[in-house]
């Protein structure tokens, strides 16, 4: 009975981190105009923290130039980046990295052609990625979440071994 109590105290690392559900332009389309930003939307809204900044897009034109502006905002479960004049035609890459509401930090990538009859065409493997990983400080609670049920489950067997 101890142990199933214990086993469902212990924190649960099962929880829905969030995706990248659209972007404007949408990945591995072709666009004939250079747009004036990037906007992203994900699954639930993302995490701010007043004016630090921990949600993070950048676009490179198909020379590896960066043509956002590192000015990233955030309005709930969307990212806007807006985008510096671009006459290079090609592929445009799309790097991203954002906190959701639960700690979670998303990362990945897609792409986009900029320009008519440009001639690029996206590889096969240019398709939409994501990475899913937890931040320092969400590990940091877990972690002093388990060592203290631990250390009260020890103390517990201890006091019932030493009654009985």
């Amino acid at each position: 009975m101890t142990l199933g109590l214990f086993a469902a105290l212990i924190p649960s690392n099962a929880s829905a981190h969030t995706t990248l559900a659209s972007s404007t332009p949408s990945n591995n389309s072709t666009v004939a105009v250079w747009p004036v930003q990037v906007e992203l939307t994900f699954a639930e809204p993302l995490q701010t923290l007043g004016n630090e900044k921990i949600n993070f897009v950048t676009v490179s034109n198909s020379n590896g130039d960066q043509v956002s502006t590192g000015a990233a905002i955030v309005q709930g479960d969307k990212v806007i980046e807006k985008l510096q004049p671009n006459t290079v035609q090609g592929l445009v890459l799309v790097n991203y990295r954002v906190a959701a509401q639960d700690g979670h930090v998303v990362d990945g990538e897609f792409t986009f052609t900029y320009g008519k009859g440009s001639g690029v065409t996206p590889s096969p493997i240019a398709t939409a990625t994501e990475n899913h990983s937890h931040s320092s400080n969400s590990r940091l609670g877990i972690y002093a979440g388990s060592t203290t049920l631990i250390v009260i489950a020890l103390l517990f067997g201890l006091w019932a071994y030493r009654r009985s």
